[in-house]
């Protein structure tokens, strides 16, 4: 309180009733201070109500980014073709599937014979990609047609009968101009040349090299029947003298899935 504020009080309280004026001056003191402190106070409660509604905020938005954060995908996924269950590394898939479950076909691309995963930058600024690399697309066995029928009654009709020889005991046909394998050639085993499983081995290849080294279209293409499957596969047409190690590496690959293990084959 101001000292004119008392010299004022206590004027009054020695002119007239002196009772009054001490409760005056008493109610006085009292009243002025409390103001101040009520004020204070409200102060440091919107101060602390602001602070904790902060810290709320701020601990829900860690909480939903920690619950919105996905969790890392699988490194191994399961399939179902047709009657047979795969279980394929996440790095060997070619086009992943979001989901796994059943699938018509499943689609591979591994560096072969270390069977590594392919690096990710697929495309035609690497040049050697497809020389190491082998696709593989699985799907389920065409009941009406195995690979070796397929041989025997399709690509016969199309190909000329002057045969070369080929490669690591391969004979070379070219297929017939015109024909819907126009600028292709047929390479077969010859007489005692079979793959592990005993069957025989084919391959339609590029007649020249295309305009885009190592592109999918200069690949050779072959199909191994393997179990309820068939794997085609299509490699580089310079590892064509390594056909008997790649038809056995790409059916113990495909074994591997369809067995479920875990650990690559080497």
């Amino acid at each position: 309180m101001a000292n004119h504020e008392f010299r004022d009080l206590w004027a009054r309280a020695t002119g007239g009733d002196v009772t009054m004026a001490k409760a005056a001056i008493f109610a006085a003191l009292l009243h002025a201070p409390t103001q101040r402190r009520r004020s204070a106070d409200r102060t440091v409660l919107a101060f602390m109500a602001v602070t904790i509604a902060g810290l709320a905020a701020a601990t829900g938005i860690a909480l939903a980014l920690a619950a919105a954060k996905p969790k890392p995908p699988p490194n191994v996924l399961h399939y179902q073709i047709g009657n047979t269950a795969l279980t394929a590394p996440r790095e060997w898939l070619r086009a992943p599937i979001a989901h796994a479950g059943r699938i018509e076909r499943l689609e591979l691309i591994i560096d072969w014979p270390r069977n590594l995963a392919v690096p990710q930058e697929d495309n035609a600024a690497n040049s050697r990609l497809l020389d190491r690399s082998v696709l593989i697309s699985v799907g389920a066995a065409d009941p009406l047609s195995a690979p070796i029928e397929r041989l025997n009654r399709v690509y016969s009709r199309f190909i000329d009968a002057k045969a070369e020889p080929g490669p690591a005991g391969l004979i070379a046909y070219s297929f017939k101009a015109g024909s819907r394998y126009d600028n292709e050639r047929l390479l077969v085993t010859s007489e005692g040349f079979t793959t592990t499983n005993g069957e025989a081995f084919f391959a339609r290849c590029p007649q020249k090299a295309g305009t885009q080294k190592n592109s999918p279209t200069d690949l050779c293409t072959t199909t191994l029947h393997i179990g309820m499957l068939d794997a085609v596969v299509r490699f580089s047409p310079s590892r064509l003298s390594e056909w008997p190690h790649l038809a056995d590496g790409v059916t113990r690959i495909v074994s591997t899935l369809i067995h479920g293990q875990t650990r690559l084959p080497q």
